[in-house]
């Protein structure tokens, strides 16, 4: 009930965005010096909306590329819009074509959705080709019979010698075909998107998307009989902006319903956490809490770590960059042997069952402590880029340049990219002195989508398809993180190859690479058995680490 609060609220929104441009588009006159001052508005308004795609999906992927390619074609119809009524307006021939035009971004806003509905987690890959490429044919030759209209005027028709073309004309079968042909692309993405989600709840709630196609249906028609209210004149919506916005409030309710997935909801997914952990900042204000754990008092927030907080809960407290963290362990099992114990030392007679019971309450205290060891271990191994995002962090939240709070926010996500995933090496390790090759290409792969998303062009292939050290990985990968850190502001692209033959290859191809390893990661290399080679031709780099394959010896 949530969601369908939230995405009537955002729908709300939209639609009152839309009602503000009547002001300049019929009420305000069109003199200076607010001439085009409607077209200026949109434009702003599809501006934005670009701005907010890149910020709300994901950076990479086919369905990102296209609503951000669908945010475009709203700037484009906004701009022909102010090209018809303003630039060429009285050029008869110019200003036609500007409004055949339209045509381009009004059928392929709804063939974009279609797109991102086959794209949203393909359960055949197989069965989307064939359909999306049937209607892109049918939509390119739309397009170009509607382009071409001057020639045949099936979309419309105009008097002889195109007098009066703005006002005198009537609609042909291709403008009907074209309607139809639209919102039938709107309602099978909407169909597509609501068959391949998972969530019941959004599946039930997905008759809400049906609302702006309506309202979009029943603006047009009032556009088309000419029966849209006036003003001074002037109708109080045209086509663009109510093609514009019925396709961005279509795209709205499908992310806002969880149809489509979105950049978005990390405070919801930490509450569901089956951990009982938050994070609090400096003050000992919550930020992050997950559903079990039990709320901090000022009091508990000032103990020192290990405190009890009830009668079998102990709160653990660790600084982290701009705040602490707290987790709380639920001791009523070993709470619970500890009991055991003692009646046992009461009621056992037999020492043989009594040492029994110590051995069992020591193994499980290892096992506490082993794993404390080893989350301690991670931190202690990524604290430099810990570090590195506290003062990224603090430089942003201190400055007003948006160019730098942007470039400090991509730069900490690139850092915290690197320690999600040597955390997960380091994992894999303790569980075993081997790992598959590929856990380190998959680790690389992050790394480079998110030095993308900062702006430096990154590529991995990788072939190896075999075990290696888990030591080598590990080293591997931090010398990798090294390189990409000290030559972040100067290098201008990274490509990375993993292959395998008699050898575990690890290739880097830098290009403007300023900084090389510090002379001390030679031992660190070669303690891991790694062989390190390094060539530059040409301002470009070649570095490669050759390790061995898992179970040979070092």
């Amino acid at each position: 009930m949530n969601e369908v609060k939230s995405t009537l609220r955002r729908m709300a929104v939209y639609y009152l965005l839309l009602l503000v441009n009547i002001l300049p588009n019929s009420v305000i006159a069109d003199v200076f010096p607010v001439r085009n001052l409607s077209t200026i508005y949109l434009l702003a308004l599809s501006v934005c909306l670009v701005l907010y795609y890149v910020h709300r999906v994901s950076p990479t992927g086919g369905p990102a590329r296209a609503m951000k390619s669908l945010s475009v074609m709203a700037l484009v119809m906004i701009l022909l819009r102010g090209v018809k009524y303003g630039a060429v307006a009285g050029v008869g021939v110019l200003a036609r074509h500007a409004w055949y035009a339209y045509y381009v971004p009004i059928l392929l806003l709804p063939l974009l959705l279609l797109y991102i509905a086959l794209s949203v987690a393909p359960r055949k890959r197989a069965r989307v080709a064939p359909l999306w490429y049937v209607a892109l044919g049918l939509t390119v030759v739309m397009i170009a019979l509607v382009l071409t209209n001057d020639l045949h005027q099936q979309a419309f028709a105009f008097q002889e010698g195109f007098v009066g073309w703005d006002n005198d004309y009537t609609h042909g079968w291709l403008f009907y075909l074209v309607t139809v042909w639209q919102y039938a692309l709107y309602l099978v993405a909407i169909v597509v998107l609501v068959v391949k989600c998972r969530i019941s709840q959004a599946r039930k709630t997905a008759w809400i998307i049906l609302i702006p196609v309506a309202i979009g249906a029943v603006l047009s028609i009032l556009l088309l009989t000419g029966t849209m209210p006036k003003i001074n004149g002037a109708q109080l919506l045209e086509f663009p902006e109510v093609h514009i916005f019925t396709a961005a409030v279509v795209l709205e309710c499908c992310m806002q319903l969880g149809l489509i997935p979105t950049n978005t909801d990390y405070g919801k997914l930490f509450r569901r956490l089956s951990l009982n952990a938050q994070i609090a900042d400096a003050k000992g204000t919550i930020v992050y809490s997950s559903a079990s754990a039990v709320p901090l008092t000022h009091e508990q927030f000032a103990l020192e770590s290990g405190a009890r907080i009830g009668e079998h809960t102990v709160l653990n407290k660790m600084e982290i960059p701009g705040g602490y963290g707290f987790w709380q362990d639920d001791m009523t099992n070993l709470d619970s042997l500890n009991e055991e114990l003692e009646e046992a030392k009461e009621g056992l007679e037999q020492e043989a069952e009594l040492i029994r019971l110590r051995n069992e309450l020591k193994e499980k205290q290892t096992k506490i402590e082993q794993r404390t060891l080893v989350y301690d271990n991670i931190a202690r191994r990524v604290q430099k880029q810990s570090q590195a995002i506290s003062l990224l962090a603090q430089e942003a939240q201190a400055s007003q340049d948006p160019a730098l709070r942007e470039a400090h926010r991509r730069k900490i996500t690139l850092l915290g990219a690197y320690i999600k995933r040597y955390a997960n090496l380091m994992l894999l390790a303790e569980e075993s002195a081997i790992m598959q090759a590929g856990e380190l290409g998959l680790a690389v792969s992050e790394v480079l989508r998110y030095l993308n998303y900062c702006g430096i062009p990154g590529e991995v292939i990788s072939r190896a398809d075999c075990t290696l050290p888990a030591e080598a990985a590990l080293r591997a990968f931090e010398a990798f993180e090294t390189l990409i850190e000290s030559n972040y502001a100067e290098m201008k692209g990274v490509f990375v190859r993993l292959s395998s033959q008699e050898e575990v290859e690890f290739k880097l191809v830098v290009e403007d690479l300023t900084a090389w390893l510090p002379a001390e990661w030679q031992d660190k290399l070669a303690e891991a058995g790694i062989k390190v080679q390094q060539i530059v031709e040409d301002d470009v780099a070649y570095i490669g680490f050759v390790m061995p394959k898992g179970g040979e010896a070092l």
